[in-house]
């Protein structure tokens, strides 16, 4: 699924139905902690949050953990922080973050994102990160990132908040796509294309398009 489809399709649902029901040194390191709550080897690992979302974001956090457990899946790259937690570390990383990025579950977990930032990253792009975290607002902004073997993509992440029933921010959830250059000048973004279900509501109950 393309990130701009993501992005319409969580406007048009917080639309159509309410919920009622910094970036730059790691101060604490929480890997133990969510390397017991998931299994580093299951290849079919899928985030459960342990508090509880509005019916939107389950909805959403339902759709990407199919999307990334299908057979053979390994593009579709998210990652969930706790911004509860010191240094908003991330919890949860999906294998196909693992793909994109090099690094391996364990090596991810209790870490801030900003791991992934490098010489050539642009301040400014990760300032929009940063102000919308602080805002606690969705984002979409294209940076320069690192792998860990130190080289470079072009990733266009999107930031949105999972909110509680109670519509307080819970979790961020963060999801990369790599985009590359091809013939022409035109660019192509190589994950997460195609993945979701063009309508992933009916899968829920709910028609989107």
């Amino acid at each position: 699924m393309k990130l701009h489809l993501l992005g319409e399709w969580l406007s048009w649902f917080e639309y159509q139905q309410e919920c009622n029901s910094s970036i730059f040194s790691t101060f604490e390191d929480y890997s133990d902690t969510y390397e017991e709550k998931y299994d580093c080897s299951d290849s079919k690992r899928k985030f459960i949050p342990e508090k509880d979302l509005c019916e939107r974001d389950n909805v959403i956090i339902d759709m990407l953990n199919s999307a990334s457990l299908q057979e053979g899946s390994t593009t579709v790259s998210f990652c969930v922080t706790d911004p509860n937690l010191p240094d908003n570390p991330v919890i949860y990383v999906s294998d196909g973050f693992c793909n994109l990025t090099g690094y391996e579950f364990d090596e991810v977990v209790g870490k801030n994102c900003r791991f992934l930032q490098g010489p050539e990253t642009k301040r400014e792009d990760v300032m929009k990160i940063v102000n919308a975290v602080k805002e606690e607002r969705e984002c979409t902004v294209r940076l320069l990132n690192y792998r860990k073997d130190g080289t470079t993509f072009s990733n266009e992440f999107y930031l949105a908040q999972l909110r509680s029933p109670a519509q307080e921010v819970v979790y961020f959830i963060g999801i990369q796509a790599a985009v590359d250059v091809v013939d022409g000048g035109q660019d192509k973004t190589l994950c997460i294309t195609d993945i979701v279900p063009s309508n992933p509501g009916r899968t829920h109950g709910f028609h989107i398009f």
